[in-house]
């Protein structure tokens, strides 16, 4: 699989850049186009503005803020959550099981 170069996100003197990986699954893999992108935030970035960058790039899926869930590695985030260097991030729809 190719990566890209991470995405950098405009930072000031001073600031400091962590890499993550995010993953998207389901439908909101389809409607951003990619399974996953490689990044680059500032440190001390949280989920709720790792997400706002991400809509900004993909509004149509601020339709599902709502819904969404998070998790770092298998554990499953707040919207609190700092983001730390090399994260594997997980952006998903609501789990449904039957």
């Amino acid at each position: 699989m190719h990566r890209r170069a991470p995405e950098r996100f405009d930072r000031g003197p001073g600031v400091i850049a962590v890499k993550i990986h995010v993953q998207f699954f389901s439908r909101l893999r389809d409607l951003v186009g990619a399974a996953e992108m490689d990044l680059e935030v500032p440190e001390g970035t949280t989920a709720t503005e790792l997400l706002e960058t991400i809509y900004s790039r993909t509004p149509a899926l601020r339709d599902w803020d709502k819904s969404i869930l998070v998790a770092s590695g298998v554990e499953f985030v707040g919207r609190d959550y700092i983001v730390k260097k090399d994260d594997q991030i997980s952006i998903m729809p609501p789990v449904q099981g039957g």
